[in-house]
């Protein structure tokens, strides 16, 4: 199964952005805090979902544009009430060159959904409030339904070239991910 393969090859690099992630959100003690994240975040998600969206359309993947989430980061900022400049896209992105590698990419993002929910209500405690969490809130009670339909979709018959390239492109994803929050001083001094 490839989703299975996708999990095992791209365990570390998961874990790696994972732990950094999580110690970047546990840092968030203000709306202020919380609105440069934001603004961080969408510079990393608005270029790589700019990419897969160059690789992958309706025609391939019917649910593609309720996928693209950079649109809730903005969102989310507006409702912070915050003035923020965004960070400059991000130009260190994962080859995302091709169908093959647009679902590799794309298996990272889809897979972020997941832990979104307990974010969202993580977040909420800190910062007391649940307004502006609807990127983190992903898609709401429907988002194992919106993961299971992606792992289906995964489950396609891919030749081993292709195989081999959605692998390179999920890691490479994470790998990019894990240096934009090292790049960007997202992780807190320790």
């Amino acid at each position: 199964m490839l989703s299975q393969a996708l999990k095992e090859h791209t365990a570390q690099a998961h874990r790696a952005a994972e732990k950094k992630m999580v110690a970047v959100l546990k840092g968030i003690r203000s709306l202020d805090d919380y609105a440069a994240l934001l603004g961080r975040l969408h510079g990393f998600y608005a270029p790589v979902e700019a990419l897969i969206r160059s690789q992958l359309t309706e025609f391939d993947l019917p649910d593609i544009r309720c996928r693209i989430r950079a649109p809730f980061l903005l969102r989310d900022i507006a409702e912070t009430g915050v003035a923020l400049e965004l960070a400059p896209p991000c130009t260190d992105l994962p080859r995302i060159d091709s169908y093959p590698r647009a679902l590799g990419a794309l298996y990272v993002l889809e897979g972020s959904t997941l832990g979104g929910q307990v974010i969202a209500g993580m977040l909420a405690r800190q910062l007391g409030t649940e307004r502006s969490l609807s990127f983190f809130y992903s898609y709401g009670e429907e988002t194992d339904g919106m993961w299971q339909t992606f792992l289906t979709y995964l489950e396609r018959p891919f030749m081993a070239a292709e195989r081999r390239e959605i692998i390179a492109a999920a890691e490479e994803t994470f790998l990019t991910f894990s240096n934009w929050i090292d790049q960007h001083e997202l992780q807190p001094q320790l």
